[in-house]
C-alpha cells in the first residue's frame, strides 16, 4: 500500500520576545518612586517628635502638642528659637529635657526691664509678640542683667510668670546660661512622623535691630511631601508595571499560537 505523500509542516516560526517601552516606563516610575520615598525617610527621621507638657509655653505651643525638632549637631541657634535641651540647673532629675525660647546668644547682654517690662539685648527693648496675653507684662517682669558666655544661651518661657529658666538663675554661677552641648535640637514644626506644619520663626529681635534671623526649617513638611509622592510613584509604577508586564506576555502567547487555534 502507497502511503500519500503529505509534504512536510512549515518550520515554526520562532516567537520574538519584543521589548515592550510601557513596561520600561513604569519600571523606571516603579525605581524613581523608591528612591524618592527613601530619600523622604532619611530626611524624616532626621528630626525628632516630642511632645509638650503644660507650663511654661503654653501660649506658643498648647500642652500636649506634638512638636518636631531639628537635631542641632553643632549648628548655630539663634535668638528666638525654641530649642529642646537638658539643663540640670533648673532641676533636681537628671536628663529631664526643657522646651523654652532663645532670648540671648552668646556675648549678649540681656536684662529685664524697660519702662515698658521689655527685655533688653544689647541695649535694645525687644517686643514679644508671642508672650502669653493672659500674663500682664508687670507680672512677667522678673527683674535680672546676665552676660552670656560664649557657647551659651539664655531662655526663658512664653508664660513668663510660669516659667523656670535662665532669669530665675541669672544671679547664681553661669547666670543661668544652658550650654549648646546641652541643647538637642531647634524646634520647626508642629505634627507627627506623618504629618507636619512648619512653625513661623519670630521676627521679634530682628525687628528691634538685632542680627541673625530665627531659625526656619521647612525641611519637616517637605520631607513627608517626598515619601508621599515616591510612595504614589512606586505604587503606579509597580501597578502599572504589572498590567504592562501581563499584556506583553499575552501577546506573545497569541504570536505563538498555531494557525488555526
Amino acid at each position: 500500500m502507497i502511503e500519500p505523500d503529505f509534504p512536510a509542516p512549515p518550520p515554526a516560526t520562532p516567537v520574538q520576545r519584543r521589548f515592550s517601552p510601557l513596561l520600561a516606563i513604569f519600571l523606571v516610575v516603579l525605581v524613581a518612586g523608591a528612591v524618592l520615598t527613601g530619600f523622604g525617610l532619611v530626611k524624616v527621621f532626621s528630626y525628632r517628635v516630642v511632645t509638650l507638657p503644660g507650663g511654661s509655653m503654653d501660649s506658643t505651643v498648647p500642652p500636649g502638642t506634638s512638636v518636631i525638632y531639628r537635631l542641632r549637631d553643632g549648628e548655630e541657634v539663634r535668638r528666638g528659637d525654641l530649642v529642646v535641651f537638658e539643663a540640670e540647673q533648673f532641676t533636681e532629675d537628671p536628663g529631664s529635657r526643657f522646651v523654652k525660647r532663645v532670648i540671648a546668644v552668646g556675648g549678649d547682654t540681656v536684662e529685664c526691664c524697660d519702662a515698658r517690662h521689655r527685655i533688653e539685648v544689647n541695649g535694645k527693648p525687644v517686643t514679644e509678640p508671642y508672650l502669653d496675653p493672659a500674663v500682664t507684662p508687670e507680672r512677667g517682669a522678673l527683674p535680672f542683667k546676665a552676660k552670656v558666655p560664649a557657647g551659651a544661651i539664655f531662655v526663658a518661657g512664653d508664660t513668663r510668670d510660669n516659667s523656670n529658666d535662665s532669669r530665675v538663675y541669672a544671679d547664681q554661677p553661669g547666670g543661668g546660661a544652658v550650654l549648646l552641648s546641652k541643647v538637642d535640637g531647634v524646634i520647626v514644626a508642629e505634627g507627627s512622623l506623618f504629618w507636619a506644619k512648619a512653625l513661623k520663626p519670630t521676627t521679634a529681635f530682628t525687628d528691634a535691630g538685632l542680627s541673625g534671623a530665627a531659625t526656619e526649617d521647612t525641611g519637616p513638611v517637605t520631607a513627608r511631601l517626598t515619601v508621599a509622592g515616591g510612595a504614589l510613584l512606586f505604587l503606579i509604577g509597580f501597578a502599572g508595571a504589572i498590567v504592562a508586564a501581563a499584556r506583553s506576555a499575552g501577546r506573545r502567547r497569541t504570536a505563538a499560537a498555531p494557525p488555526g487555534h
